[in-house]
């Protein structure tokens, strides 16, 4: 894959998951869950985000771990396509429990070397 292109694929997922986070922040599971076009956006964010983890491709997710590239892939397949109905609440957890340590993950990708 081109290096500009891998690194704009990174770049968006980090912009995806910051929003993610923003978001959802200060919500409780049932304001999200009750906000129909809020659940809506997160759902389109994680598409977003799936489908530019799958651009990557999976020689890049081998030699980049930290990231569940699978699951995030498998997210978007399934919200995308409709395969079965996602909870919101499923949504929301993943945003407050697993983004967090992906969002970190990307930041190192996208600049691995902060100093410079």
């Amino acid at each position: 894959m081109n290096p500009d292109r891998q690194a704009a694929h990174l770049a968006d997922m980090l912009a995806f998951v910051r929003e993610l986070r923003a978001l959802v922040d200060g919500l409780s599971p049932e304001d999200f869950a009750a906000n129909r076009i809020l659940c809506l956006a997160v759902e389109k964010l994680f598409i977003n985000l799936g489908e530019a983890a799958y651009r990557l491709g999976d020689e890049f997710a081998k030699v980049s771990p930290g990231i569940p590239w699978r699951q995030i892939i498998g997210l978007r397949n399934i919200l995308a396509h409709g395969y079965e109905q996602v909870a919101h609440e499923v949504l929301f957890n993943t945003v407050i429990h697993d983004l967090p340590s992906v969002e970190s993950r990307l930041r190192q990708l996208v600049n691995p070397n902060p100093g410079n």
